[in-house]
């Protein structure tokens, strides 16, 4: 018979409510490590681009307005390039904020970077049609294509199933953190016992007393 390569299976988490009390905090898997890793070097790419599209308007501002009003061309050059230092604080901390986020088990994390991802798609597009066209830039299109290629390998590995497992167990564990003994998990309504009736003698029938 073949022998077939062994991988190592991912973690398990328990199922069901948390009991009541402290819990841990759950440890990643690979999947989710993985995905925290490609969003740091997200954070440096993005950083880059802004950096590169800030370079690119700076370079055509010149061009366009040096020849015939240089004070103007100074001023928008000083507009591009301060606008282009903002967008890479934004974009580097919106990557990081991301990471930590979705690395401490935070769902609602996971779902704005999908939602990140989907306005990365349209920047890339917008990549590939100011290529064709006389302003279009190699270099900053392929940092763009970089970026876009380390957010969708993110986000492929952030809704793994593993990931899943992780970011659902780690929503319990918070609840069991936040309320303690007060979060046992839902349990439906119980009703008392009933009453207890007092059973006739086991040797035979009695009349009452008179």
């Amino acid at each position: 018979m073949a022998n077939y390569p062994q991988y190592p299976q991912p973690p398990m988490y328990p199922q069901g409510p948390m009991p009541p009390g402290p819990a841990a905090q759950p440890t990643p898997p690979a999947a989710m490590r993985r995905a925290v890793s490609l969003m740091y070097a997200g954070a440096a790419l993005g950083v880059v681009n802004a950096i590169v599209g800030a370079l690119v308007a700076h370079t055509v501002t010149f061009y366009a307005y040096s020849g015939t009003s240089p004070n103007t061309a100074t001023v928008h050059n000083a507009s591009s390039v301060v606008s282009g230092v903002i967008a890479a604080i934004i974009s580097g901390g919106l990557w990081l904020w991301m990471a930590w986020k979705t690395g401490a088990g935070r769902n609602w994390a996971r779902v704005l970077s999908a939602v990140f991802f989907g306005f990365m798609c349209l920047q890339l597009i917008v990549g590939i049609i100011s290529l064709a066209g006389p302003s279009g830039n190699a270099l900053a299109f392929i940092v763009t294509l970089a970026e876009w290629g380390v957010g969708l390998a993110a986000i492929i590995a952030l809704w793994a199933r593993e990931s899943s497992e992780f970011f659902a167990f780690a929503k319990q564990a918070k609840l069991a953190r936040a309320y303690g003994a007060a979060y046992p998990g839902y349990q439906p309504p119980g009703y008392g016992q009933p009453p207890q009736y007092s059973q006739p003698p086991q040797n035979g029938w009695q009349s009452p007393p008179q």
